[in-house]
């Protein structure tokens, strides 16, 4: 909607994941390093963690997209199943059928033959598990079992475990200690620094095609205090902000204009506008303390993202309304000022 009036060539600040859009601050650098280390040694479980919106899911689709052809990949994005339901979708990520009355026995042994196929091919599997703190322990338990398989001294299948703070705690379980021990690598993404959300920002401008003084310094610095330098909250803000000063006809974006978009995320929950932070990116840490439930606090910020994203949806239509209208207007007043130029003419009579 804004694209046009920012010359914008494609939205800048979406919420989905797009690994074309990844900035490389030195955090997911070093997260990118170490992963492509542990995925080249062959490291059979690694742990990747993050906050809400900390980049973790863009940062492994980037991951998939650079893989060398000797790895075959295989994303699993839903992981609240079960041990047997898992199996199946790890088969059907791969490529792999299994008919719907095998057992979990058959489908491990369907998993194996195929892992080893690739091994004669001198290829192997990658198993990404997103959202990882919401496998049941007899999941985590199958997957502890499936780093098990090797031939010789190689393992058949490397495991990189992606998840929110909640997922180092879990592993600190005495019913999760055999996995954990196995763990060979992992990192967490901490949110990004002022300086790091100044250079994201002015980045996916970049990219987009605009101007990088599109943002004041003063409106990116409010960007930081109201996001936390959490990226996907700093996309949350910026898009409110650009939605505001379209529908303002704004063509430079302060921090009063940040401050006012910012209201409407505050009455949706999404940021704290008078305390100066993302309730979004301050929940996670709460649940890892001990204070409430973490599955029900991330499926509360998913339920305010999606209410927004229609909220902003909404404001778009309006606002083109808005424009449209007052296209005709500007089409009605240049009219009338021709039939009234031509009116006087009249009155006028002819010249001489």
């Amino acid at each position: 909607m804004y694209n046009e009036f920012y010359g914008f060539s494609k939205d800048p600040f979406l919420i989905v994941p797009d690994p074309n859009y990844l900035y490389m601050s030195p955090k997911h650098e070093e997260a990118l390093a170490r992963l492509a280390y542990g995925i080249k040694r062959r490291r059979a479980i690694m742990l990747l963690t993050g906050e809400v919106g900390a980049g973790k899911t863009t940062l492994i689709r980037y991951i998939v997209s650079h893989l060398p052809a000797s790895v075959q990949a295989a994303a699993i994005a839903n992981s609240n199943l079960g041990a047997e339901t898992l199996l199946r979708m790890i088969l059907a990520e791969f490529g792999q059928t299994a008919p719907r009355e095998a057992d979990k026995s058959i489908l491990i042994k369907g998993l194996q033959a195929y892992l080893e196929r690739l091994i004669s091919q001198n290829r192997r599997g990658l198993l990404i598990i997103d959202e990882a703190q919401n496998l049941p322990l007899d999941a985590l338990e199958e997957i502890r079992m499936l780093s098990n398989f090797q031939v010789k001294t190689q393992s058949l299948l490397q495991i990189l475990l992606v998840g929110q703070p909640e997922l180092r705690a879990r592993m600190k379980d005495p019913r999760c200690l055999q996995i954990a021990q196995r763990i060979a690598l992992n990192y967490h993404i901490a949110a990004l620094s002022l300086e790091e959300t100044r250079a994201y920002i002015l980045y996916r401008l970049q990219r987009s095609g605009a101007s990088q003084q599109l943002f004041t310094a003063d409106a990116l610095d409010m960007v930081f205090r109201l996001s936390r330098g959490i990226p996907r909250s700093i996309n949350l803000v910026c898009d409110s902000a650009l939605i505001y000063g379209f529908s303002e006809e704004i063509r430079v974006i302060n921090s009063k204009v940040v401050s006012q978009a910012a209201k409407q995320l505050d009455l949706m929950g999404l940021v704290n506008v008078e305390g100066g932070g993302s309730a979004a990116s301050t929940a996670p840490s709460a649940a890892v303390k001990g204070n409430g439930d973490a599955h029900a606090i991330v499926e509360g910020i998913l339920g305010l993202e999606n209410s927004l994203a229609s909220f902003m949806n909404d404001l778009r239509q309006e606002s083109q309304k808005i424009r449209e209208q007052t296209g005709i207007v500007h089409g009605s007043a240049s009219k009338l000022s021709v039939a009234l130029e031509k009116l006087l003419d009249r009155a006028k009579g002819p010249k001489g």
